[in-house]
């Protein structure tokens, strides 16, 4: 087992939360709003999402919503119990949004971040870190998703290139900041990843059968288990 957070986005029931936690899960993520890179719709209700939330013995619950209405925002993480909150989209909320997630006791995670092979370190997350009061408690980035062999790629072929965004940028960037990382995760490359990764936070499992978008990092939900199991 890794010491390493893990992060399974897209649970949408109490048995799989109990599941994926029991293997390990950190953070069990769920989605209050359709997302439009995947064919399947594994959105949830409040009630669903808390539902869920009481089933955790150990991880935390994320809620994966519209960042936008203050009141309401407040009102869904007291209802849930949830710890972190995430916009569905890769943006930052509202400087009163922000405020009412800390009023509430949670935090926020940044995702939709995704960092390509020739991306500059520098800027990954430069639209975010450049937002005084950010009240960022992780971040949460795709690597290479242009790429089906997305590690394989970063292992072997990006070191040929100097201007290819590399492992050792990815160990820097996430000494600076809280960094999960999402990438082709499988049985046989997971302990392998960990170790190349000593900075990382963590790692994340999107949970889908199938992406509307070739740039959309997935696993079906067996596939996340096999994973879990492997770590």
């Amino acid at each position: 087992m890794t010491n390493k957070l893990i992060k399974v986005d897209r649970v949408r029931s109490a048995g799989e939360a109990r599941e994926v936690e029991a293997l390990g899960a950190g953070l069990v993520g769920v989605q209050l709003a359709t997302d439009p890179r995947f064919a399947d719709d594994r959105a949830v209700t409040v009630l669903e999402a808390a539902a869920i939330g009481r089933e955790l013995r150990r991880a935390g619950l994320v809620l994966v919503m519209e960042l936008r209405d203050a009141e309401r925002v407040r009102d869904v993480i007291a209802e849930t119990g949830a710890t972190l909150v995430q916009p569905i989209i890769g943006v930052v909320p509202p400087a009163e949004v922000r405020a009412a997630v800390r009023d509430a006791g949670a935090g926020i995670v940044y995702g939709g971040v995704e960092i390509a092979h020739d991306d500059d370190p520098g800027w990954v997350l430069s639209r975010y870190t450049d937002t005084p009061g950010l009240d960022a408690a992780l971040f949460q980035a795709d690597v290479l998703t242009e790429y089906r062999d997305s590690w394989a790629f970063l292992r072997d072929r990006a070191p040929e290139f100097d201007d290819e965004f590399q492992i050792d940028d990815l160990n820097d960037l996430a000494r600076k900041y809280p960094l999960l990382v999402g990438l082709d995760f499988t049985p046989a490359n997971v302990g392998e990843i960990a170790a190349a990764l000593p900075d990382v936070r963590g790692f994340v499992l999107t949970i889908a059968d199938q992406a509307r978008r070739g740039d959309a990092r997935c696993h079906p939900y067996a596939a996340v288990l096999d994973v879990l199991r492997a770590f």
